[in-house]
């Protein structure tokens, strides 16, 4: 009866059953998610971001949260954020193609284009048959005016990718960088027709 009692006493408190605040803080995380999403979905970013930490808190939704932090930050235009979370998801999970090919991304956004450059360069390598990562870098290679290897890729693909939508785009760009670096070329050559073409060595090289 006393045990009774005591209950009867205690019911204003509102015992919970065990694991009860688990159960709420989990569907109130999920709130979060689903509320991040929509707020994604809108493109308000910031908000998106907002509630994709908010959603974290809870473990079981920490992963999917945090890729999805990553995207508004990217989204968002906050590129070192953004940044930062691919580089963690890839210290997680290495080998995944979509993780690496945003990471090139962020970095090109960046302004981080050689960077950028190379980690499409490799992922070239290793997905050949993408034609979406070698337009990728022939866009970085036609913004830092390296010209003989945007010659090359895109003759790489144009002949792997014939139908390829935007080739005619890049053979113009190409041949616009063309007509850009020749007139220094030719100033360079004319200020150099003076000198001897040869010219002897101040000192004997060491072999």
């Amino acid at each position: 009866m006393a045990i009774i009692s005591l209950f009867s006493c205690q019911s204003e408190y509102s015992f919970r059953v065990p694991g009860e605040n688990e159960i709420i803080t989990t569907n109130i995380s999920s709130e979060y998610f689903a509320i991040a999403d929509e707020y994604l979905n809108l493109k308000n970013y910031q908000k998106a971001i907002q509630y994709y930490k908010l959603a974290m808190k809870n473990k079981s939704l920490n992963a999917a949260a945090y890729y999805k932090l990553a995207r508004s930050y990217a989204l968002a235009k906050d590129y070192e954020s953004a940044e930062k979370c691919y580089e963690k998801l890839l210290s997680v999970d290495p080998e995944n193609k979509d993780l690496q090919i945003s990471l090139a991304y962020i970095k090109g956004m960046s302004g981080k284009t050689e960077e950028a450059a190379s980690l499409y360069k490799e992922l070239i390598e290793k997905f050949p048959n993408d034609s979406s990562l070698l337009e990728n870098y022939l866009i970085l290679l036609l913004f830092l005016e390296n010209f003989e290897e945007s010659e090359k890729q895109y003759q790489i693909l144009s002949e792997k990718f014939p139908d390829n939508a935007n080739l005619q785009s890049f053979s113009d760009k190409i041949e616009k960088l063309r007509e850009k670096l020749q007139p220094k070329e030719e100033t360079e050559n004319t200020a150099g027709s003076h000198e001897s073409p040869v010219k002897e060595p101040e000192k004997t090289p060491k072999l």
